[in-house]
């Protein structure tokens, strides 16, 4: 029997929206879950993000329904609870998905319709050399490794975590595993590109576009910069985000008037892509294939990264960027080699771009989540 009204997928997740500032919180993952609220909408579905909240509440972003759920005791990773219960008094089986935003915040459930999303090993932070750390790192592996144990349905956005969990066990067989590459919204144009190269690093200019958080490696920039600025005076330096540790960049470069610290918004990724010749991914930990990759891809940037996470599944080193182990002197090194060969530097640049335009584009990641959805027998404009 056919219904007038859209089938509705509940998107799962900690904290998606701001209701005191009405934004969306910044960050990959958030980024992600709107791309794909967006997509649901275009496919005739009805999306409600469900999220943890301090008090009740019911919001509207750009077309997209937000229900804050205040989660009374429940703390931590508990409070996914109330939000599967909240979910579970309004969902019809018949009609409606659940898409749980991170692995972490998955409930077993009996729902035809039911999917995790894995946004990449976030446990590799360097640990201590003490037994403590030791046992601490064993613990968390034992924790993410539960975490899906009982998930019919998983997205991942690399091949890392997928490699990382064979090597402990073997996925259920009736799991169905399925690795969507993060991407990036938007690309510069080929005669954009040629016109961003026309005299190569003439007046370079380097962008670290990241979470000022230390598993990020913002230390590690910091050393990096202060390295370069020894030899290139007139680099000019952008770090573009936001975070707890702004106190401490803006202390390292107190009086070098060619290093700024910026923010942008979602919409502005490109531009101040754009704008920058050089970008350094300098990350310790946590990384899927990442959204600051994807985006300095698209905008034609030459990259120096670590070879962290997904990082190394979407860079092939000294063709379209160079990776290399998170360590300052090696990553002032590779930046060093750019400057000094700029044509080296605009052919991984161009690289880059290809990558980014062919593989790694909004429109691919949407036909790969519309497949997986055909692959799981959901049929998204209609309801049963």
């Amino acid at each position: 029997m056919q219904h007038d009204a859209p089938a509705t997928t509940y998107l799962v997740y900690r904290h998606f929206y701001d209701p005191k500032t009405q934004q969306l919180m910044l960050g990959g993952i958030e980024n992600y879950l709107l791309q794909l609220a967006r997509l649901l909408q275009s496919e005739g579905q009805r999306c409600v993000v469900v999220q943890t909240a301090d008090h009740d509440f019911s919001a509207c972003f750009q077309g997209i329904e937000v229900m804050g759920v205040h989660c009374g005791a429940y703390r931590g990773n508990r409070k996914k609870l109330a939000l599967f219960q909240f979910i579970s008094s309004n969902y019809n089986d018949e009609t409606d998905s659940i898409i749980f935003g991170t692995d972490s915040y998955y409930v077993k459930n009996h729902y035809r319709r039911s999917i995790a999303i894995q946004h990449g090993v976030s446990w590799d932070k360097p640990a201590s050399n003490s037994v403590f750390g030791f046992i601490k790192s064993l613990l968390n592996h034992q924790k993410y490794l539960n975490y899906i144990r009982d998930c019919r349905n998983l997205v991942c956005v690399d091949h890392n975590f997928v490699n990382w969990y064979r090597t402990y066990r073997h996925f259920p067989a009736k799991t169905l595993v399925r690795v969507i590459m993060n991407f990036s919204a938007g690309a510069i144009s080929q005669q954009q590109l040629e016109l961003k190269w026309q005299q190569p690093l003439a007046a370079p200019r380097l962008l670290i576009a990241r979470r000022f958080v230390d598993y990020r490696g913002i230390q590690l920039a910091i050393a990096v910069v202060q390295k370069l600025l020894l030899k290139y005076p007139k680099l000019q330096v952008t770090f573009a985000g936001e975070g707890p540790m702004e106190g401490e960049i803006q202390a390292a470069f107190a009086g070098h008037p060619q290093v700024q610290i910026c923010r942008y918004g979602p919409d502005e990724a490109l531009h101040i892509h754009y704008q920058h010749d050089l970008v350094l991914l300098p990350s310790i930990g946590s990384e899927g294939s990442s959204l600051s990759l994807a985006e300095a891809m698209a905008a034609g940037c030459a990259i120096v990264s670590t070879n962290v996470g997904g990082l190394s599944n979407m860079i092939i080193d000294q063709f379209n960027g160079q990776i290399v182990m998170p360590d300052a002197d090696i990553l002032a090194a590779q930046l060093d080699y750019c400057l000094q060969h700029p044509e080296d530097a605009k052919r991984m640049a161009f690289q880059a771009h290809a990558t980014a335009v062919r593989s790694l584009s909004l429109s691919r990641w949407q036909q790969d989540w519309r497949q997986y959805f055909m692959q799981l027998g959901f049929d998204l404009r209609r309801v049963a």
